[in-house]
């Protein structure tokens, strides 16, 4: 039940996150206010950094942006880092 929970947060906040950097680019295409980077990372560290990864990937956003890149790919690092944790802890005799 606990991981089927996880599982549905996970989607969820990737959905979030996906349309957050679909705005993002609409607006940039048009000149408008842009969403700033800290709102796209703070739902990346949330656990939207799956949808972040793949959306920017898709529709080519931020890619070319080093600084942007390299947070997203540390946050989901973070992610894999302690879960990684946590089932070694989970595991242990």
């Amino acid at each position: 039940m606990l991981i089927k929970l996880l599982l549905a947060h996970y989607v969820v906040m990737s959905l979030v996150s996906a349309a957050m950097h679909a705005a993002d680019k609409r607006r940039a295409i048009r000149g408008k206010r842009r969403v700033p980077e800290r709102s796209l990372h703070s739902m990346e560290l949330v656990g939207g950094w799956p949808g972040a990864i793949l959306t920017t990937r898709m529709i080519h956003h931020k890619t070319s942006k080093r600084s942007y890149m390299w947070t997203l790919y540390a946050i989901a690092a973070l992610h894999a880092l302690f879960w990684s944790l946590i089932f070694w802890f989970a595991t242990r005799g």
